[in-house]
């Protein structure tokens, strides 16, 4: 399946001063725990979500049969790409 942005909400925010702030969010999917730390799945949430460096995404996945945490953070955005580690 692809992202679902309704089902991702920000849900605190760590400010390190001026401008540096990360941030933690929520998501909760049907999707694979491999679905969703593949390649491409996150960039739908590059600008919507202001996603960068350093954010943290709390995830449930596989909700609708054997749900399962997975817990990701974004290493890189650029162009619109985000590239995403457990």
């Amino acid at each position: 399946m692809a992202l679902n942005l309704k089902a991702m909400s920000r849900f605190a925010t760590s400010d390190r001063g001026s401008t540096k702030q990360a941030n933690w969010y929520v998501y909760s999917t049907p999707d694979a725990a491999a679905t969703v730390s593949a390649a491409g799945y996150w960039n739908g949430a590059a600008v919507p979500q202001n996603l960068k460096k350093g954010d943290r995404i709390a995830c449930s996945v596989n909700v609708d049969a054997t749900p399962a945490m997975l817990n990701l953070i974004v290493t890189d955005v650029a162009n619109g790409v985000v590239t995403v580690a457990s």
